[in-house]
């Protein structure tokens, strides 16, 4: 009961100090907010972030924020960075309820941020791009990821990945197996490659996220994001057939994981497909660096393929559509919007590809590569990739839960692909816990 009387007057603090902070303006409202007058030189504007501060994203904001500066004397981007996840939320929840939150901030598409949505206190960047004429300029998935959970857009994509199966091409050669194109398919040539004495995948099962990137794969196959977005609100339940497919494809394609990969981290998993010790490894274009040819270990070069998210029977996605991601949205303030923070950001947005994907990074911006020697054929194939995309990614599970029962759900799922529980004991006990937290 005190739990439930703490939550109330955390919401009503944030209401109050977004109507402090917003003279009152409804949430359709926060994009226009701003005065002319305020677009002067000699304004500092904070970013509040959760990137690594070496990365390609906050190195591109750097440098065009310097590019800004020389336009207009005295502006200056404070970066401040945050990288740890859980102490970056929660300095923005500490700023955020004692109304100090800064021009900029990084959020994911979760319930908190609809939370913030809904009392005012951030800016409609569906409307700011609109106005911009910058919507249509954007990858439409990575838009779409960024969408709260009721569909608006508040948060803005900073990058743009792709997620697929990495595999070790000599083993599947050896062993006369074709790339699988259906669920099933994985099972049966992670089976054969196990009965050769091969670790089939490599995981990282320290971060979780990608043991739940297994469990949904059925569900977006079967139902697009429907299923996981009902889930989370507690409308559908993992004990139904949907979801019972998911926990039982889960537990089987957890047997063919490595020897104690619950307690494997992401280099170390990364290191073992490297190595040539895992014939498979999930994970996305951000690890196209480390998969281009030139920087492959001998045994590997030639010898590194991809292949995306199998199919199921009667698939209600395409072929096209699977996992990706467009990373952690930024998000603006509405009461600190003014025109030379708008500005700013909009000079952004019209510059960005530019700087960042001379990094050997996708934008989110729809670009052309003018020189392509400049960039792998590996890049070059994956823009393809991109450029032929359906229009939704699965949405991963992570980001639609709730803090509480993404907690429970990231305990169970190692027991689940472990073995030490059953898939019925595992979707019991995630529709009581998302029962009890669902509505709160």
């Amino acid at each position: 009961m005190m739990s439930k009387i703490i939550s109330l007057l955390a919401i009503f603090s944030l209401v109050a100090t977004a109507l402090a902070g917003c003279g009152g303006s409804s949430k359709n409202d926060a994009g226009k907010q701003g005065n002319s007058s305020d677009a002067s030189n000699g304004k500092t504007i904070t970013w509040l972030s959760a990137r690594p501060s070496d990365g390609a994203i906050v190195q591109t904001m750097r440098e065009l924020a310097d590019r800004y500066a020389k336009d207009h004397p005295g502006f200056k981007l404070d970066i401040q960075v945050t990288s740890d996840r859980p102490s970056y939320l929660t300095k923005l929840r500490t700023l955020v309820a004692s109304g100090e939150a800064p021009e900029f901030i990084d959020m994911d598409a979760d319930p908190y941020a609809q939370q913030l949505a809904d009392a005012g206190m951030l800016v409609d960047m569906k409307q700011f791009l609109d106005e911009q004429s910058l919507y249509d300029q954007f990858y439409e998935p990575a838009l779409k990821y960024q969408e709260l959970p009721d569909g608006s857009l508040y948060l803005l994509p900073m990058e743009y990945h792709l997620e697929m199966t990495w595999y070790n091409k000599k083993i599947f050669a050896e062993n006369n197996l074709a790339v699988p194109k259906t669920i099933e398919d994985m099972i049966t040539v992670s089976k054969a490659i196990r009965d050769k004495g091969i670790t089939p995948i490599a995981v990282d099962g320290v971060d979780v996220w990608p043991l739940l990137r297994y469990a949904a794969m059925i569900p977006f196959r079967a139902t697009g994001n429907e299923f996981a977005r009902n889930l989370s609100q507690g409308k559908s339940k993992m004990s139904d057939e949907v979801g019972m497919q998911a926990a039982n494809f889960a537990k089987e394609i957890g047997q063919y994981f490595q020897e104690g990969f619950a307690t494997t981290d992401y280099t170390t998993a990364k290191n073992m497909f490297l190595n040539g010790e895992a014939a498979m490894y999930t994970m996305g274009t951000w690890e196209i660096p480390s998969f281009t040819e030139d920087n492959l270990p001998e045994n590997l070069k030639g010898n590194v393929d991809y292949f995306y998210l199998p199919t199921i029977a009667n698939a209600k996605t395409p072929n096209n559509e699977f996992f990706g991601n467009s990373g952690i949205g930024l998000a603006a303030t509405a009461d600190k919007f003014d025109a030379t923070t708008k500005d700013f950001l909009s000079y952004v947005l019209k510059n960005y590809s530019d700087v960042y994907v001379a990094k050997q990074q996708m934008s989110p911006l729809k670009f052309t590569i003018k020189d392509e020697t400049q960039f792998s054929e590996l890049f070059l194939r994956v823009k393809k990739d991109m450029d032929n995309y359906g229009s939704e990614f699965a949405k991963p599970w992570d980001t639609l839960l709730d803090p509480d029962t993404n907690s429970v759900m990231s305990d169970l799922v190692i027991k689940l692909m472990m073995g030490a529980m059953t898939p019925e004991e595992f979707a019991n006990q995630i529709d009581d816990t998302i029962a009890q937290n669902a509505t709160n």
